[in-house]
Formats: structure tokens, sequence, C-alpha cells
């Protein structure tokens, strides 16, 4: 059982985090959760360490066992904080998102889009990949740090009536839609897409016929831009 995997990050709660720029940053920024930094004998880390990670040099073929991603550049174990769970009886507080993506990259993907959007929110549902799993982390670029995670029931479980919108190709058109300041957005699972569920909004995007249907993430990044051209920023980083 390894940092590699799910099971191996919830027993351990620690992740493994990668890329240069991300490391460097995740040291600036968020110190208290840095543990070690692990990197090739022979070279030399570029920047400020805190006093409390230890560093460790490892041989080259041993490195490259945990160098997923081939970079060479050192890795970072950073402690992986838990998500409590998420009242969805409650109001939301702004534009949250329903996650139950099972690709660990479009989750940190999604948590990217999310975090550049102004949204402070996900509730990942017990369908979603892990959001410190290495794949997901690499796609976040380090804002999975920066975003509210919760835990959610499954996407099967949600409660009714449902309050929430979400995308359909035979919804209404999202360009047409009023969006309350405080809504969730349920994104589609990859594959089996939407429950069963009768109630709650459906949004199209408008897109021609050729195509049957957009990458989850991509289609929940259009909704979150027309959900922040009625509720823009006032100022980068901050909501309305």
């Amino acid at each position: 059982m390894t940092l590699q995997e799910a099971r191996g990050i919830e027993r351990f709660r620690q992740c493994l985090v990668t890329g240069k720029k991300v490391v460097r940053e995740t040291l600036a920024h968020h110190p208290a959760l840095c543990l070690e930094l692990i990197q090739r004998a022979g070279t030399v880390f570029p920047y400020s360490i805190p006093a409390h990670v230890k560093a460790y040099a490892l041989a080259t073929p041993l490195f490259e066992k945990i160098d997923l991603f081939g970079t060479g550049a050192p890795i970072l174990v950073c402690q992986a904080p838990p998500f409590p769970s998420a009242d969805l009886e409650a109001r939301s507080r702004g534009l949250e998102i329903l996650c139950p993506l099972g690709d660990p990259a479009n989750v940190g993907a999604l948590i990217r889009t999310a975090a550049a959007m102004g949204i402070e929110r996900v509730v990942l549902l017990k369908e979603s990949a892990h959001p410190f799993h290495p794949k997901a982390i690499r796609a976040a670029s380090g804002t999975m740090f920066k975003t509210s995670l919760m835990q959610g029931p499954s996407i099967k479980g949600l409660p009714e009536p449902a309050t929430w919108v979400t995308l359909d190709t035979q919804g209404e058109s999202l360009s047409a839609f009023h969006w309350p300041k405080d809504i969730r957005l349920l994104v589609g699972e990859e594959g089996p897409g939407l429950p069963p569920i009768t109630s709650g909004t459906r949004l199209a995007v408008p897109m021609s016929d050729s195509v049957e249907s957009l990458n989850a993430v991509v289609a929940a990044g259009m909704a979150l831009y027309a959900y922040r051209v009625q509720h823009p920023l006032t100022k980068r980083g901050l909501r309305s």
C-alpha cells in the first residue's frame, strides 16, 4: 500500500506533490502541510525548505520508482487533510460543485477550474476519485490545498427534491438560465452520466449535432463561466 493509490493516502493521511513549480508554491504557501522532501542524489533543491521538513536524497533507480511522471524534480510528501461531511440539506453558500468523477485527472482538473472561477467548495461524492491521488494533484496544479473539499453521499443518494442544477443535452439552454447566487452544480459521471432523478434543473450546452457530448470537466467549466458572467468576481480570488 503506497501513496500512489487512494487506500494508502487514506491510511497514512499523506500525499505526493510533484512538479517543480507546484512543490515550490506548496512549500511557500502551505508549509504546515509539508512533511518530507525527496530528491535524486547529487541534485540541489534551489528553494528555501522549512526547518521541520525532512530532506532525503535517493539513488537514481529508487527515485525513479516514485517519480511517476518522470519530471526528475524533487517530490514533496504532504499531509492529506481530511474532508468533513457536507450537509446537502442546508442551503448552498455561493456555487458549490457536486463531483462524482472517477478519473483522478478529471477530479484535479475540475478542482483547478473551480479555483480559477473563485468557487470555494467542491463536494466529493462517493463515486469520486481521491482528490489527493498523484494524478489529481498534478492536474489541479496545487489548487486542492486552496479549495474547501467536502465528502458527500453517492450520486444515487442525493436528497430530493433536488435543489441543484446539472448539465443534460435535453435540458434548457445554458445561455438563457438565470443563476441563483446560492446553488449547487451536479457534474455527471464519466460513462453512466446522471442518475434517473426527475427533479432539479437540467441545462444544455449549445453545440453542433456532429458531437454527442462533451468531456465532463469542459462542460462544467462552461457552466461555471456562465455563472460567473451573472455573478462576477469583484477582484481576483474574491466572490462578489
